[in-house]
């Protein structure tokens, strides 16, 4: 199944959903529409992720779900949830620690029609990949320590590109 991500608005709620293997590709498209909307009026009541037809998702997207969770913490005072995960995707999710921090619903909720494909516009920078990844580094120990390398070496591009964090 090909990588693709969904969204659209309906009622106050956010639904995204993601297919077959989601990569850093469509996630920077992603965050700047969920980031904006969130921060906008009317608030936004839920957000909804289906993962049921994903079958792998990159640590970049795993560390966006954080990002948008967080997000949507400070707004709603109420985790995202996520609408049945496939099993790769329960797997990742606890592994990286992200399962104790949504809610999680193993029967399918009703996502509208017509959802809008994110498409590529936008390249992943060294510095959204450097924020998402501080996210999943914050989770724990462990990650801190897997994504140890990676860190130090966007930190090292972000600092020869002359751009701040």
């Amino acid at each position: 199944m090909e990588e693709a991500l969904y969204v659209k608005e309906s009622s106050q709620t956010i639904f995204i959903r993601a297919q077959g293997h989601v990569t850093a590709a469509l996630c920077s498209d992603l965050k700047g529409r969920i980031f904006e909307r969130l921060e906008a009026k009317p608030p936004v009541e839920n957000v909804f992720v289906d993962l049921s037809t994903c079958d792998y998702m990159d640590s970049t997207f795993l560390g966006l779900l954080v990002g948008i969770n967080k997000r949507f913490l400070r707004f709603s005072e109420r985790p995202l949830t996520v609408v049945r995960p496939s099993r790769p995707c329960t797997d990742l999710l606890r592994t990286i620690g992200i399962l104790r921090l949504v809610r999680v619903l193993v029967e399918p909720v009703e996502f509208p029609e017509g959802m809008e494909a994110i498409v590529t516009s936008e390249k992943a920078t060294a510095e959204f990949l450097l924020d998402v990844h501080e996210n999943l580094m914050d989770l724990s120990e462990e990650n801190r320590r897997k994504f140890s390398t990676l860190y130090t070496v966007l930190k090292s591009q972000i600092g020869t590109s002359g751009e701040d964090q």
